[in-house]
C-alpha cells in the first residue's frame, strides 16, 4: 500500500468522483481532518444497520463494494463498485440513518474517514470552510440522484420494450392457436369423411 500525502488526498477529494465544487486550497485543508484506514480485503467496512457516525469516507486505493439486498432476495447484489477518489457514507450521515447497506472491501484498501466530531471541528473551527464542504457535499448527493433518476427512466424504457415484446408475441401466439384448432378440426373431419363440415371448416378459415 503506498503512502499518501495531503495533496495526494486533496487531489482526490477534489476530483470528479468527490467535491468538484471545492477548491484545491480548501480541500487541503480539509484532509488534515481526516483519519487514514488500512482495510484487508473481504472487510466489511460499514454493516446494515449500523449507525451513520462516519460524515464522509473516500477511497485512497484499493477497491470495494456497496451491496444490496432487495426484499424476499436470499443474496446480496452489488449495488456500485468503489475505486480511488470514490465517496461513500455521505447520504447516511446527512439524515442520520441507520445505514441500508453493505460496504465490502475486495481488494487491500485504505480509506480517509472524516467523522461527525471532525465536521463540528471544521464547522466551528473555520465556519466558510465548512459551509463550502457542506455545499460540495449536497452537490455531489444531488448529481448521484440525478444519475440514479436517469437509471430508473432507462430501466422503465428496457421495461416498456420488453412488455410491447410479450403483448406482440402472446398477440401472436394466440392467432397460431386459433389457426391450429381449425385445422385440427378439419383434420378430424376428414378423418370422418363428413364433406358437409368440411365445407363449413373451410368456411370459418
Amino acid at each position: 500500500m503506498q503512502r499518501f500525502s495531503y495533496e495526494d488526498g486533496a487531489r482526490l477529494l477534489i476530483s470528479d468522483l468527490a467535491l468538484p465544487d471545492l477548491a484545491l486550497s480548501e480541500a487541503l485543508r480539509i484532509v488534515t481532518f481526516m483519519k487514514l484506514t488500512l482495510a484487508r480485503a473481504g472487510a466489511v467496512l460499514f454493516r446494515a444497520g449500523g449507525p451513520g457516525s462516519q460524515f464522509m469516507v473516500m477511497v485512497l486505493d484499493g477497491d470495494a463494494v456497496v451491496e444490496g439486498q432487495s426484499t424476499g432476495a436470499s443474496e446480496c447484489m452489488v449495488l456500485r463498485s468503489l475505486s480511488p477518489g470514490t465517496l461513500f457514507g455521505e447520504m447516511g450521515a446527512l439524515d442520520s440513518m441507520a445505514r441500508g447497506v453493505v460496504v465490502r472491501a475486495t481488494t487491500e484498501t485504505c480509506l480517509a474517514t472524516l467523522d461527525d466530531e471532525a465536521l463540528e471541528q471544521i464547522v466551528a473551527g473555520y465556519p466558510v470552510l465548512g459551509c463550502s464542504l457542506l455545499k460540495a457535499v449536497l452537490g455531489h448527493v444531488t448529481r448521484r440522484l440525478r444519475a440514479a433518476n436517469n437509471k430508473i427512466e432507462a430501466l422503465n424504457e428496457i421495461n416498456g420494450a420488453l412488455r410491447a415484446q410479450w403483448n406482440a408475441e402472446s398477440t401472436f401466439d394466440q392467432q397460431a392457436h386459433a389457426r391450429l384448432s381449425v385445422l385440427m378440426k378439419l383434420e378430424q373431419r376428414l378423418s370422418g369423411g363428413d364433406d358437409d363440415s368440411l365445407s363449413s371448416v373451410r368456411k370459418q378459415a
